[in-house]
Order: structure tokens, then sequence, then C-alpha cells
């Protein structure tokens, strides 16, 4: 892959994370212009995966029958749009609505640049796809750093505002750039039949494992994503901006390690890393997030600064599962990427919610802190199932 293109997919994945994260480290000040509970607002942010499932269940098949190019330009406009409207929103039933409707639009965008970044992978033999996912890792990290920079000089309308505009200006340019090397429709459409939950489970012999694994190490980003400013702000008793650290540094862990992931396939195997990393992950999460709300009664930025690494640890176990996991999906199917991702993204996207739905109950029940134990426990299991993982070390390029 020439350096060329690379740079025109990091010019749609860095903005891309950069938009799509826009509110998250800004949820504290979101749940209380809602007035809603952590139960209700925890609730209503996992009900947003309906969209997330039409959108799997639809776009995978018609990435492969139009092409990438308009479903990234047509996604894209109507995230930013959904996104955008959030902080001018003060009824829980409208922001459940804009959480639908991103859910539609950001699984859409995730299956066009996936399906891009599968299908050069597979042509090159070059394991590329945990970088494109760390360049979205970095914008997410942009977004984060962003708020914790202007959380006290703007209002979260004039933020988001900001920020959706110019990341869906780059995206455009990043369309533009990359369009000679973006995927055609497919000659053949009668290939890729409706998509449905018993044709997903049928359409290749991995898929109950490489879902699962993935559901297991993939919850502890999206708790991270949801309840780290939470945590941080009502638990420890950090301020609004600081409490944004949280998630800023679990991204620049999982940033670090995604950037580095063809390195370390240089000296170790896929089965490998997938058995001692989500290990070492889990444990440091789990240590850290109860060490740093027990000493955070008595020395609050003690307390808070050992929670910081235990979001350290979560950022490294998490970070290069996913797409890992989507490189031996494609792999084992002879579907087109677009198809596999969105097959694969229909399952976790269903066990994703219910995943959700009992954390947010349980920080409702007891607190954030013992919710959050649950996707640092979820880690292990991604040891448990590493042997899909290929146990061939394969030699890869260092730039």
């Amino acid at each position: 892959m020439s350096r060329r293109e690379k740079w025109a997919l990091y010019l749609i994945f860095m903005p891309y994370g950069i938009g799509a994260m826009a509110t998250i480290s800004r949820f504290p000040e979101i749940q209380q212009n809602l007035h809603l509970s952590n139960g209700t607002f925890g609730t209503f942010l996992s009900l947003g995966s309906i969209g997330g499932l039409l959108s799997f269940i639809t776009i995978g098949q018609l990435v492969d029958r139009i092409g990438v190019r308009p479903v990234m330009i047509a996604s894209s406009i109507t995230m930013a749009l959904s996104l955008g409207s959030v902080p001018h929103i003060h009824q829980g039933w409208i922001w459940l609505i804009a959480n639908i409707v991103f859910g539609f639009s950001t699984t859409a965008l995730h299956i066009s640049v996936n399906s891009q970044g599968i299908h050069r992978q597979d042509e090159i033999g070059e394991v590329v796809l945990p970088r494109f996912h760390g360049s979205w890792s970095l914008g997410a990290l942009i977004s984060s750093l962003v708020a914790l920079v202007l959380t006290s000089r703007l209002t979260l309308a004039w933020q988001v505002d900001i920020v959706m505009v110019t990341t869906w200006l780059a995206v455009m340019f990043g369309i533009l750039r990359s369009t000679p090397y973006l995927i055609k429709a497919s000659a053949d459409p009668v290939r890729t039949n409706s998509v449905n939950f018993k044709g997903v489970i049928n359409s290749f012999k991995f898929e109950p494992l490489i879902s699962v694994g993935m559901v297991m190490a993939i919850q502890i980003e999206f708790a991270t994503n949801d309840w780290s400013a939470i945590y941080a702000k009502n638990t420890i008793g950090m301020s609004a901006s600081l409490s944004i650290l949280t998630y800023v540094v679990f991204i620049s862990a999982m940033i670090s390690l995604r950037l580095t992931m063809h390195l370390l396939l240089n000296h170790f195997t896929e089965r490998t890393l997938l058995r001692f990393i989500p290990l070492i992950g889990g444990t440091g999460f789990i240590i850290g997030i109860l060490s740093g709300t027990y000493i955070s009664h008595h020395n609050r930025t003690l307390g808070f600064t050992i929670s910081l690494i235990g979001f350290m640890f979560g950022g490294f176990g998490s970070s290069f599962i996913a797409p890992v996991f989507f490189g031996i999906a494609f792999r084992k199917s002879s579907l087109p990427g677009s198809v596999v991702v969105a097959q694969l993204g229909l399952i976790n996207a269903v066990l994703t919610f219910a995943v959700k739905i009992v954390i947010s109950w349980v920080a409702q029940a007891t607190s954030v802190t013992v919710a959050l134990m649950i996707p640092g426990l979820m880690l292990y299991g991604v040891v448990y199932i590493s042997k899909i993982g290929s146990n061939e070390r394969i030699t890869q390029p260092t730039t």
C-alpha cells in the first residue's frame, strides 16, 4: 500500500474519531441537562444500538451494491447532524431519537471505512487495519484534549457545533482524496443475499467465537466511553474538565498499541497476543479502579491517579482485539468485506446492547465502580478463545 493511499484513509479515520467522540467527554453535562438518573441515562444511551442494528442489517449489502463512497458521504452527513443536535436537546425522548439516528449513521460509516481497510489488507497481505483503528483512536484522543481545553471556556453547544462542522469538512476532504482507492460497486450484487440473524450465524464457521470474543473485548471501551467521566466526577469528586483525563489516558494507551501492532506481530503470533495482553489489561484495570475508588476517600488526588493507571491498563488490554478479529473473520469468509463487517457487527450489537443495559442498571443499583468491574472481568474471556488467532508469525513492514 502506497504512503499516499494510507494517508488518504487516515484522513477519513481520524476526523471520524474526532467527530464520533465529540460528546463522550462531556456526558456528565449532558446527563445533567436531561435530568436523567444513571440507569435511565445508560439505558437511553444503549438504545442507540437500535439504529446500529438497522444499519448492520442493511448497509453491508448496500456497500457491496453501490460502493463505499456514497455510503461514506451520506452517513457522515447524518452523523454530524444527529450528534450536533445533542447539546440543544433538553428532553430525554428527543435525545433518544437523536441517539438512534446517530447509531445508524456511525455504524454505516464504520462498516464502509472498515470494509475498505479489510479489503486492502487482504489484497496486499499487510496488517494495516490496526493502524487505521489507531488513527481513529487518535482522533478520539484529540476530541478529548479539545474538550479538556475548552470545557471551562466554551459552552457544550459551542464546542460540539464547532467540532462537528470542522470534522465533517475534514471527512469530506478525506473521502475526496481517497476516491481513487475506494471499493467500487460489486459487478455481481446477487452474491450478497439479505442479511438476517440466521444468515449471520451460518455465514462462516468461526462467527460465534469471533463474536463472543469481540464482545468480551470491546465492552471495556464502551464502558469507558459511557462512564469514565461520570466515574471521575461523581465517584472520585474531580472537576468536569479533569474528569476527561480518564478517557484521555485510556485512549492514549489504546493508540500506542494499535499503531505498533504490526511491529509486535514480527515477534509474537496473534494467538500469543490474544492470550496475554487482555489478561494483563483486565487485571490492571480492575485493581486500578477498585484501589482508586477506595483511596480517593482518603486522598482524592492519589486515588484519581491510581484510577488513571487502571484506565491505562484497560486501554492496553482491549486495544488491538477488534481489528485483529475483523481480520480473522475476513480470512474465514468468502463474503465481501462490507458484509463480513455488517454480519459480525450485527451479532455484536445485540450482545453489546444487553451488556450495556446490565452495566447501566448495576451502576444505578450499586455504583459506577462496581459496574466497571463487569467489562474488566469480560476481558478475561478473550484468553479462553485465543485459539482462533493464527499461530504463525508473519513478518510485517516496519513503515
